[in-house]
């Protein structure tokens, strides 16, 4: 019996200093790890001071970097493994990591262990020579502010990193997944013995003497659940399902801020670009107003001729002060998304310069189909949907195997003595062992338990004193609750699969209106853009004309006012196009994404 105890102490010192509370792995398709090796590549890439042409020259123009991430992406350590034959771009390399307190999280594909991910960074191919955008990305994990010194302007990925530092869901959702891990980390737990270490000291006097006595004792105790009915093992993979629908509900609201920056983000480009077009045409339209002045005052031009181009502008300037408004509504829209308190910021970081006119429509060549099977593929909330499916039937199978045997292993070891005072307190070896049954019958619980002990010499005792006992017992009415378990656990489980159910015809509507949306852009733009040579060639004529006298200035102004509607509507277009375009590739779990020159397939078939 002794060595049973001893055989069960040393296990659970074992296992208490081997075990790893997060010891999971999972097996990893290439594509995926490729492009999170791809998107951090990227990130580090477009964070690079641009090196100069000398220092490409003098180098392969490849650099391969290690780096020791944690699974949600803290970096720990970096190296370059492999040199560029430069230096000074190895250096530039190392510098662009280490801005980054914390890259992007592990995809559940990569597990749950720190790794070493090697991440090759290309300046130039042999075709082609390519140097990092000019650009300023906020730094991950620091305290993001837009100070009043001059910045570079921030692109559509800077306004989103911005937003994910400075909005509180990203941190809520990060706490969500931490918490998760540390129920997964409870759960683990659960399966191996729990101990404590106890010390006593009881210091006292008989009632039959006069003498002071004196008891000691120190043990290890120590619980083991030796049988459960799989109820510890169902909670373990429970709170795997847990950590992973908390991984993809991350997921899902830096998409949802995503989508909310990038909605924002074009408004804002779309409100600014038109309003410095309509203050464009009103200093074009206030030279032309200017010159009708002059020939209505030497009396060239009759009275209602001036007054309708009097109209005009003043029909213009109140457009462009509605168009100001609409521009600082978009502003403040923007900021708010983004976390900044200050809209007027934004005129100095945010770059508009861009000519959305010079913008070609975008083509995708998919069907309706092929985004939808993107969207089941990638979307985050519909794989955290199914996760908490998961969860759910976990929970079933846990309130189900309540109904089974319970057997549990307890006991203890140590040394104990009492003595009086005018002895002398010796310490001997003191241990317990017991198993106890359970079994719930109905609304009954049946137990029984066994237990053996063996203790040493106390204060007026001249022996050890051994004991072994039995007993069973019979709970009356003390488990019902089990039945209420089961019923709640079942509940939970059918409205699982019915949130799920909801989640897949959202995600299936909101694919497709954003789909035909896209539909209807690429329309409008096409129109659009036929219509403004038309009128380009109009005021052409019209100037010619104008030039010549044979029109009226109110004509003049009439064509330039035709040109900016059509390039506003086509400026609107063009926007709403890739608004759309934003929201298709929302709908599709960002299976598209955005590069310089515009959306791309990340996977084209």
């Amino acid at each position: 019996m002794k060595q049973i105890i001893l055989l069960h102490l040393v296990l659970f010192i074992i296992v208490m200093a081997f075990f790893q509370t997060v010891s999971f792995s999972y097996a990893s398709p290439s594509e995926i790890i490729t492009g999170y090796i791809l998107d951090i590549s990227r990130d580090i890439y477009t964070n690079i001071i641009q090196p100069s042409e000398s220092i490409l020259r003098d180098s392969s123009g490849k650099v391969r970097l290690k780096l020791f991430l944690s699974p949600w992406g803290e970096l720990k350590n970096v190296y370059v493994s492999k040199s560029s034959g430069s230096q000074e771009l190895d250096s530039l390399c190392l510098d662009a990591v280490l801005k980054y307190n914390r890259f992007q999280p592990f995809p559940e594909t990569l597990g749950e262990e720190d790794l070493w991910i090697e991440v090759p960074v290309i300046f130039y191919s042999v075709a082609q020579e390519l140097t990092p955008r000019k650009r300023t990305r906020i730094s991950r994990g620091e305290d993001n502010k837009i100070e009043d010194k001059k910045l570079d302007l921030y692109s559509m990925d800077d306004a989103v990193d911005i937003a994910l530092e400075n909005q509180m869901a990203a941190k809520i959702a990060t706490g969500e997944v931490e918490l998760a891990r540390l129920k997964l980390r409870e759960a683990r737990r659960a399966l191996f013995p729990k101990s404590s270490l106890n010390y006593m000291e009881t210091v006292g006097q008989t009632t039959a003497s006069s003498q002071d006595f004196t008891d000691k004792e120190y043990k290890l105790k120590f619980e083991y659940p030796l049988y459960y009915g799989w109820r510890l093992k169902y909670a373990v993979e429970q709170a795997i399902s847990n950590v992973k629908a908390s991984r993809h509900s991350y997921d899902k609201v830096l998409q949802e801020l995503r989508i909310e920056v990038e909605a924002a983000f074009y408004s804002y480009l779309i409100s600014r670009i038109n309003f410095e077009a309509q203050k464009a045409l009103l200093m074009q339209t206030h030279k032309i107003f200017d010159i009708a002045k002059k020939r209505f005052d030497m009396e060239l031009t009759i009275r209602s001729e001036f007054l309708k181009v009097e109209s005009q502008i003043k029909q213009i300037n109140s457009q462009s002060i509605s168009s100001k408004n609409d521009t600082d509504m978009a502003k403040l829209t923007l900021a708010q998304a983004m976390g900044i308190e200050d809209p007027d910021k934004l005129d100095s970081v945010i770059d508009t310069d861009i000519d959305l006119t010079e913008l070609k429509p975008v083509y995708l060549d998919l069907e309706l189909e092929d985004y939808m099977d993107m969207a089941f593929k990638n979307r985050p909330d519909l794989k955290a949907k199914e996760y908490i499916v998961e969860f759910n039937e976990y929970e079933e199978k846990i309130a189900a195997s309540k109904d089974q045997l319970k057997v549990d292993l307890t006991g203890s070891y140590g040394k104990s003595g009492g003595a009086y005072e005018t002895e002398t307190l010796y310490m001997d070896k003191d241990w317990f062992i017991g198993f106890k049954v359970s079994k719930p019958l109905g609304g009954n619980t049946l137990s029984t338990s066994y237990t053996k002990e063996e203790t040493s010499e106390k204060h007026g005792q001249s022996s050890r004193t051994s004991a072994i006992s039995k007993a069973v017992e019979l709970g009356l009415l003390d488990g019902i609750q089990l039945f209420s378990d089961r019923k709640t656990a079942e509940i939970g489980f059918k409205k699982a699969k019915e949130d799920l159910q909801k989640t897949r015809n959202l995600v299936i509507k909101e694919v497709k209106e954003s789909y035909l949306s896209y539909k209807k852009g690429l329309a409008q733009v096409s129109a659009n853009k036929n219509k403004i040579k038309y009128k380009e060639e109009e005021l052409k004529i019209a100037e010619a004309r104008a030039e010549l006298n044979e029109i009226p200035a109110s004509e003049l102004i009439e064509a330039h006012m035709s040109l900016f509607d059509e390039k506003s509507f086509y400026i609107e277009s063009i926007g709403s196009l890739y608004q759309a375009l934003a929201k298709l590739n929302k709908a599709t779990g960002y299976a598209l994404f955005l590069d310089n020159k515009g959306f791309m397939l990340a996977n084209v078939k």
